[in-house]
């Protein structure tokens, strides 16, 4: 099932983490609050697709495969560009063990910054989404037949125990907290119950007018740009923002996107574009393929355009795209797809 709002949403907030990467430092906030979207609507869509009302050996092998199948490729081919780059424009100067560890997508577990980082800093999400996805089908068996308040209390005994540990930390804690995979079992049981928020308002609102998921679009959005100011603005919630601060109004986001979905408001229908379809449906690729399109702009297509005349290197944050939108479509088109549809038959 795909819900073509959230599809295009994801696709905004792939932009805003490369915008940010790519040296626009003012888009810090909407990269965090984009991040913290990722995890939410994985595991709301997962919830949705894979409800796993019984758990047999054979359904959890297939269903780790067929997830693994889409990560794993797409993984090792952003970690091998980026390993021959590196080779011809910085001598060959790479950390071997972070290259083995990302390839196994298990280096988010390190506390070391340039560990769970590295070559690739951005793959640590597929590190932490492995994790997520092999125990995803024994925490949708644990909490899935759970009533809507136990959800709702347990994510936010899991939210308070997140906070707990994050308040003391200083900047580089917070970030070996946020990047482990275990902090993010709190993104995956509020996924979870978004779903079943979901269903209750569904049953009980079936039909919503024009106006009104207007009205709620427009809301949850400025709900959003409330938290992005009050984080910018004031230090009232520092200590909680990781927690509290983008997983509540991008959580009302994703809830009204899957209940509004075929009776859009305005900024829905906005979403419902062919470019912005098309900018979610690559946006895996986008965001893996980002520090190697960095690289290609950097010591290949900035030159050349400098050689007649054309200093860009200055615009890296906009004109990478130029670089990054070709490959990253290329990418899908003609590794991810078929590879992910070679696999899954072969696990089927």
């Amino acid at each position: 099932m795909k819900i073509k709002t959230i599809n295009a949403w994801r696709g905004l907030m792939a932009v805003v983490v490369v915008t940010f990467h790519s040296g626009i430092g003012c888009l810090w906030n909407w990269t965090y609050s984009g991040v913290e979207f990722f995890f939410l609507a994985s595991a709301f869509l997962l919830a949705m697709r894979h409800p796993f009302d019984r758990l047999t050996m054979q359904g959890y092998r297939a269903f780790v495969l067929q997830h693994a199948s889409r990560l794993y490729p797409l993984n090792w081919l952003a970690l091998a560009l980026l390993v021959l780059l590196t080779c011809v424009f910085h001598a060959g100067i790479i950390d071997w063990t972070n290259v083995t560890l990302t390839g196994l997508l298990v280096q988010s577990w390190s506390p070391v910054h340039d560990m769970h980082y590295g070559l690739n800093p951005v793959a640590w999400f597929m590190s932490v989404l492995i994790f997520c996805y092999l125990i995803y089908p024994l925490l949708a068996r644990l909490i899935g037949r759970m009533r809507l308040r136990y959800k709702v209390l347990l994510a936010a005994i899991l939210m308070a125990l997140l906070a707990i540990i994050l308040v003391p930390l200083s900047l580089e804690g917070r970030e070996a907290v946020f990047v482990n995979p275990l902090a993010h079992v709190v993104d995956f049981t509020f996924g979870m119950m978004l779903l079943h928020l979901y269903h209750v308002v569904k049953d009980r609102y079936p039909r919503v007018g024009f106006v009104a998921a207007s009205a709620i679009e427009v809301a949850l959005l400025l709900l959003l740009i409330l938290a992005i100011v009050v984080s910018v603005k004031t230090t009232w919630f520092k200590p909680w923002e990781d927690v509290l601060l983008w997983m509540l109004p991008q959580g009302g986001i994703l809830l009204a996107m899957a209940w509004l979905d075929g009776q859009e408001g305005l900024l829905g229908r906005l979403l419902l574009c062919r470019p912005l379809q098309w900018l979610g449906d690559i946006s895996f690729e986008v965001f893996m393929l980002q520090f190697v399109a960095f690289l290609l702009f950097n010591y290949v297509i900035s030159p050349i355009a400098g050689h007649y005349g054309l200093l860009i290197y200055d615009y890296k944050g906009w004109c990478v795209w130029l670089v990054l939108l070709p490959l990253a479509w290329a990418v899908n088109r003609f590794f991810t797809r078929p590879v992910t549809a070679f696999l899954n038959n072969r696990v089927q």
